[in-house]
């Protein structure tokens, strides 16, 4: 598991859409056609689109003619004139933001069909475009030949999207599904996107903290010893990782005093955390960063992350090192700017390499000991957000990743 872990890289540029696709009726279309649309171009023109989208200017005065979205109302001076009613005005700002907010890298979400699941992508053009060709969606009929769908999808506004994994509905956490059940077609979810990113990334950074999320898979009554257990070991993580980074190891029951004297004290570069225990449940946590290089310190607690919860072993940790290997923490796409340049380290670290044997030695004592740290994860059926993100990753204005492998030194 280690070495196919990637660490996503969230920029506040990016923002996060759910894009409305009739209930899902034409996700399908939306992917087949590498697209996202919306059907208020039509409603505006009933029909009659024009071949480029129109200005804001020319849009309004086609909804001020039609009594379905206008509305005569007193002016000040005492006479009457046509106003945008309330469903005029939702025409035109849903078109506005779908044509001037939604920009290349933004993250869309939208719902599937049938499944009731979820489909995020990768806006990949800010530009928007009208398009009169139908997207219908391949088939295979029942004598082998290709073929197309019954329906197909006809709204003309569009922007290219290119998509990547779909998830359960019932992964979402309840926030983010009653902020995806409005009736508005264009919906921001940013307010949601710590919460988004935990969907599809086990861990995630701002370069400021690292986010990590552990999944509750148990459909029974939580255990609350055991959800006690877990927040205890999860509250270790800052200072177990800070043990890893300097190499002074000691026992895990000798750091509890660090965690009770952060807590008096009123500390702010504790770990933090929020909960939904719904059997099954999440629980996404946020580990500050500070003082030391950043790429030790995210390796560092990646691993106390992945140990304290049971996740990782020391055979598995033990891997990184075998064979005179040195582990990498590498940037996927060298972006060229500021935010990239933070996370560059040398090609080969021994610093990687000697948080790596220290963590592996943790993990043996963990092992030895039977710590409660192993029954936890059982008695909750812990996991870690496990998709396939390349396709969200795999061109310029994808997801940045840092990805864990390993070199060979030669000797």
């Amino acid at each position: 598991m280690l070495q196919n872990l990637k660490i996503a890289l969230l920029t506040k540029e990016q923002n996060v859409w759910f894009i409305r696709a009739e209930k899902g009726k034409y996700a399908k279309h939306f992917r087949a056609g590498g697209v996202i649309a919306i059907e208020h171009l039509e409603r505006a023109y009933e029909g009659n689109i024009p071949s480029e989208l129109p200005t804001e200017e020319f849009l309004k005065a086609q909804l001020l003619i039609n009594e379905k979205y206008s509305e005569f109302r007193d002016n000040t001076d005492g006479k009457e004139s046509r106003k945008l009613n309330r469903s005029g005005f939702n025409i035109l700002s849903q078109i506005k933001r779908f044509a001037n907010e939604i920009k290349r890298g933004d993250l869309i979400v939208t719902r599937n069909e049938k499944d009731d699941g979820y489909s995020f992508g990768i806006c990949s053009e800010t530009i928007p475009y009208i398009d009169h060709t139908p997207i219908r969606v391949p088939t295979t009929k029942k004598d082998g030949t290709p073929g197309f769908e019954r329906s197909s999808l006809d709204y003309k506004l569009r922007k290219r999207v290119i998509w990547g994994p779909s998830i359960s509905r019932s992964e979402l956490p309840g926030a983010v599904r009653k902020a995806t059940s409005g009736q508005q077609t264009v919906t921001s979810l940013n307010n949601h996107k710590e919460k988004i990113f935990h969907l599809i990334y086990p861990f995630f950074t701002d370069g400021e903290s690292l986010f990590f999320s552990n999944k509750i898979k148990t459909a029974h009554r939580v255990n609350a010893l055991a959800i006690g257990k877990l927040f205890q070991n999860v509250a270790l993580i800052k200072s177990f990782s800070e043990m890893l980074l300097s190499e002074e190891l000691s026992d895990l029951s000798q750091l509890t005093h660090f965690i009770e004297s952060a807590v008096l004290l009123g500390k702010s570069d504790i770990v933090t955390c929020q909960a939904e225990f719904m059997s099954p449940g999440d629980m996404w946590c946020r580990i500050p960063l500070v003082g030391e290089t950043l790429t030790n310190q995210i390796f560092a607690a990646v691993l106390a992350c992945l140990l304290l919860t049971g996740q990782v072993n020391a055979e598995e940790i033990a891997s990184l090192t075998n064979n005179e290997a040195t582990p990498t923490l590498a940037i996927k796409k060298d972006t060229g700017d500021i935010f990239s340049d933070k996370y560059k380290t040398p090609a080969i670290s021994q610093k990687l390499r000697s948080i790596a044997k220290a963590a592996g030695s943790q993990a043996a004592n963990i092992e030895n000991q039977e710590h409660s740290i192993i029954e936890v994860k059982k008695s909750l059926n812990l996991s870690i957000t496990k998709v396939d993100t390349e396709k969200l990753e795999g061109f310029e204005f994808g997801i940045n990743v840092l990805e864990i492998g390993k070199t060979h030194e030669n000797r």
